[in-house]
């Protein structure tokens, strides 16, 4: 099933944070990864007409390679998206408490 806006950016979170490796949704940089419908707001995914952003933090240490999370969550979401291009943007890592570093 396609999904269009507020519902895409629904779907990619929860795609998203299913993904082992994934800790949280990251909020974008310098300007705001978001995606706006009404008074609603999804942080951390951009919908665009042909691409799909999807911002995580990843857990450190890391269970597998970053690409294969990354691949992970574009093969989930890839149903939904309608054929846009996905990226994942790794925004930082959230590192475990007992790991020192």
């Amino acid at each position: 099933m396609l999904a269009d806006g507020i519902q895409l950016a629904r779907a990619a979170t929860e795609a998203a944070l299913a993904t082992e490796g994934v800790h949280s949704m990251g909020r974008g940089r310098y300007v705001e990864a978001a995606t706006y419908e009404g008074s609603e707001k999804v942080s951390g995914v951009v919908v665009g007409a042909e691409d799909l952003e999807i911002h995580i933090v990843a857990d450190y240490p890391l269970p597998r390679p970053i690409p294969e999370i990354a691949e992970n969550i574009r093969e989930r979401i890839a149903p939904q998206a309608g054929g846009r291009r996905t990226r994942v943007v790794v925004e930082d890592l959230e590192v475990a408490e007992d790991e020192r570093l």
